[in-house]
């Protein structure tokens, strides 16, 4: 991306500390990454379902009614994700550039395993909710500043942020319409942060600036839950979990490099992140051996600064055949931080992600594969420039393309 005549204050300097410091994994919402094999089909709306491998992630009393042993592997053979701040920059002649930070990332993100286990189902999991990988150059050409002429502005970003979760389940079926489940997650995040400013001004003088920042963190997430058919076509889900963190390491070297001098500055703290207790009831209707549909409500606690959010899944499963079928849902992201104010500055950003999701399964006896997309979208507001109370408007585009296997 190559830029000519910008008019840009000092403020630029801020700007690209700031950058580096909002561009993390998406702490702004809790649902980053729909996983499993079924479920992201139906928008994630399968808290009265659960009834495979995915159910040890969202609610393990599902696991209990598993037809015998199931396995079930999902790879997000693409996932992109693009946010547009608008018009941070202002051109010479009046016109606003917008600044974007592109991800890009290539994982396998679920894989479980539910087997009989004396009177009830076991379990094992292991799920990617959360991951960003981002790799970019840009470049900006002749940029005027309070400080004089940049003939060149340069950034270079290496950014990776994942959280895995990993562990065992069980459930235990009371009855035909009855049972209940529990999974324990280990919990690991790695977070590793690498900026590059370089400014080369008309006069020869240039400003160097080095951002290097990791976090370990290490947590464990208990989830319970039951499921109830009071009907023949009726099933209602409840699940509980919390994430409690156990130990963080986090640390920051910034080194900045001017024509007069060089300056290290290191900040390290084991401060534990706050996680909230959330809640997710789903109801599913059988309408027919071949029509499903189903929704869940999920609310997450007010911690700290960050209110009370809900969020809303809806789906629909359809056989197409006996060997086909088609799946669709609709889901919300909606931001856990405040509205921004515009008389306060450094405020996180709020924007809300509204998504749909498509898949389509073939079976072959006892097996089958699933192909399957997500798209979100959402706008909403930030303050991009450190310290400054003014307000861009931001743009966010989630999209990912998923291949699922179970057996």
């Amino acid at each position: 991306m190559k830029l000519s005549g910008v008019k840009i204050s000092s403020t630029i300097f801020c700007l690209c500390l700031f950058l580096a410091s909002a561009a993390f994994a998406d702490d702004y919402h809790y649902v980053n990454t729909l996983v499993g094999n079924r479920a992201p089909g139906l928008g994630g709306a399968y808290t009265a379902v659960s009834d495979g491998p995915a159910g040890c992630y969202y609610n393990p009393a599902g696991i209990a009614f598993a037809p015998r042993t199931s396995l079930s592997a999902s790879a997000n053979a693409l996932a992109t994700s693009k946010k547009t701040y608008k018009g941070p920059l202002l051109l010479e002649d009046g016109n606003r550039v917008d600044w974007e930070q592109d991800s890009f990332d290539l994982l396998p993100n679920f894989f479980g395993i539910v087997l009989k286990f004396g009177s009830g189902m076991v379990g094992f999991s292991y799920a990617v909710p959360d991951s960003i990988q981002r790799r970019q150059r840009q470049i900006f050409h002749d940029i005027l500043s309070d400080s004089g002429k940049i003939d060149t502005y340069t950034i270079n970003i290496n950014d990776s942020d994942k959280t895995y979760l990993f562990g065992p389940s069980y459930a235990y079926a009371f009855s035909d319409s009855f049972s209940v489940g529990a999974t324990l997650y280990g919990y690991y995040r790695d977070r590793q942060i690498i900026r590059n400013h370089l400014l080369q001004y008309e006069n020869g003088q240039q400003y160097l600036s080095n951002c290097y920042e990791t976090k370990i963190e290490w947590a464990y997430k208990p989830i319970l839950g039951t499921i109830w058919e009071p009907l023949d076509k009726l099933a209602l889900g409840l699940s509980l979990s919390k994430t409690y963190a156990a130990s963080t390491d986090y640390e920051k070297q910034t080194i900045t490099n001017s024509t007069s001098a060089i300056t290290l500055e290191t900040l390290s703290s084991n401060e534990k992140d706050k996680f909230p207790l959330t809640i997710s009831l789903g109801a599913a209707y059988f309408a027919s051996p071949r029509l499903l549909l189903s929704g869940d409500i999920r609310y997450y606690q007010e911690i700290s600064d960050r209110p009370a959010v809900y969020n809303l899944s809806l789906g629909t499963e359809y056989y197409l055949t006996d060997s086909r079928a088609l799946r669709a849902g609709f889901f919300t992201d909606m931001a856990n931080t405040p509205e921004l104010s515009s008389t306060s500055v450094n405020q996180p950003e709020h924007v809300d992600i509204y998504g749909i999701s498509l898949s389509f399964s073939l079976f072959r006896r006892m097996s089958s594969i699933t192909l399957g997309i997500l798209y979100g979208f959402g706008k909403g507001k930030s303050q991009i420039i450190q310290n400054s109370s003014t307000m861009y408007d931001v743009e966010i585009q989630n999209l990912a393309i998923y291949l699922s296997a179970s057996y």
